[in-house]
């Protein structure tokens, strides 16, 4: 068996970085979306919406992202301001909106097509209404919520991004 001294010693290599053209613009890229992942980008968020009228106080919690398949949660709280009892308020829910979703339930249940009648709401009353979405299509889905006491109105718009 030769001696370590006797061997050849392996030839020098210069260090060096070589990447394609499409590496070079990739690695970036990927660089990019690990960082921003990072910082939850590309994570599930809720936010909060709020419109007030003469007589009607709107609160929208939304999931503003969130991913294919999953279920999430939208939550409307609808206060009456008027200083009388509101016979009847109707809080219609946008079709082009929810009908993007899949399986969707509202509590209390709606009477026409995504449309909510509240009934007998007193003063300073507030009522709740509770609706589970399914992301079911990828994508931007935007709509509105339009809550209705007679001639008044209050409009709340809310947008939704599904991740693949």
């Amino acid at each position: 068996m030769p001696q370590a001294s006797e061997l050849p010693r392996p030839p020098s290599l210069p260090r060096k970085l070589q990447l394609s053209g499409k590496q070079w613009i990739g690695f970036p890229i990927i660089l990019a979306i690990s960082i921003v992942a990072l910082f939850g980008l590309f994570g599930e968020r809720t936010v909060f919406a709020r419109v007030k009228s003469a007589s009607l106080d709107v609160a929208v919690s939304y999931p503003e992202r969130f991913r294919y398949r999953e279920l999430q949660p939208l939550h409307l709280s609808i206060r009456n301001l008027a200083s009388h009892p509101l016979d009847t308020i109707t809080v219609s829910f946008d079709t082009a909106y929810i009908s993007r979703f899949s399986s969707v339930s509202f509590e209390p249940p709606t009477k026409n097509a995504y449309t909510v009648e509240l009934t007998d709401v007193k003063p300073r009353e507030s009522r709740f209404i509770a609706v589970e979405l399914w992301g079911q299509n990828y994508g931007m889905h935007r709509g509105a919520i339009v809550a209705r006491a007679g001639a008044d109105s209050a409009m709340v718009r809310i947008r939704t991004f599904v991740f693949p």
